[in-house]
């Protein structure tokens, strides 16, 4: 969406036509092909933000490590829920409430968990797959779309970013319901890391 105009502490955006990606996500939101989309619209929007200055005041969401090099802006939600689709394309992302500071790797991190998608068996069926597709595929697929150079961190930094945000949910009491589901897929990834590791680095 597009800034129109600021109206005190509220913003009012363009609207962005199309279907949002609610679970469970209909066949074409399930597709490599949009994937592939969202991988390239990641790093499109990656690479927008790459040397955005950060204002001294700025307030984010999320707590961020003032000591840390930051590459871009990330959207720290990038999932199909946040996603517009139309025309049998990914048209556009949505929901910056979250976004701020930090690493190509981190964004990459959580959007690999929610487009491979890197879960439970159970956690896909409730996504809308009939029965789980091909992570390692999927997985492998969405670097090379966004570009991903350097993979050697990326499984161990999805595992420290669900870590983050489990206790970031602890720590305000939000979403308190969601845990289990988090902590049950950060276990599967953990099982599976070698195997996650293996196929993007070859």
């Amino acid at each position: 969406p597009i800034l129109l105009e600021n109206i005190g502490d509220k913003e009012r955006l363009s609207f962005v036509e199309g279907e949002v990606g609610h679970y469970p996500l209909k066949p074409l939101m399930r597709s490599n092909d949009i994937l592939i989309e969202a991988a390239t619209l990641l790093r499109k929007f990656h690479d927008l933000t790459q040397h955005f200055n950060i204002p001294p005041d700025a307030q984010f969401m999320l707590p961020i490590d003032p000591d840390a090099d930051y590459e871009v802006i990330c959207h720290n939600d990038f999932a199909p829920y946040n996603c517009v689709f139309k025309d049998n394309h990914l048209v556009g992302m949505i929901d910056f409430d979250t976004a701020g500071p930090g690493t190509r790797l981190w964004d990459i991190a959580y959007a690999v968990y929610r487009f491979a998608p890197l879960v439970t068996d159970q956690h896909c069926f409730d996504m809308g797959w009939e029965s789980p597709p091909d992570r390692l595929t999927r997985l492998k697929l969405f670097c090379e779309a966004y570009g991903l150079a350097d993979r050697s961190a990326l499984i161990e930094t999805v595992s420290r970013r669900i870590e983050a945000l489990v206790k970031f949910m602890r720590d305000t009491s939000s979403n308190l319901d969601h845990i289990p589901i988090y902590l049950a897929d950060l276990g599967y990834i953990r099982q599976n890391s070698d195997g996650f590791q293996n196929t993007i680095s070859s």
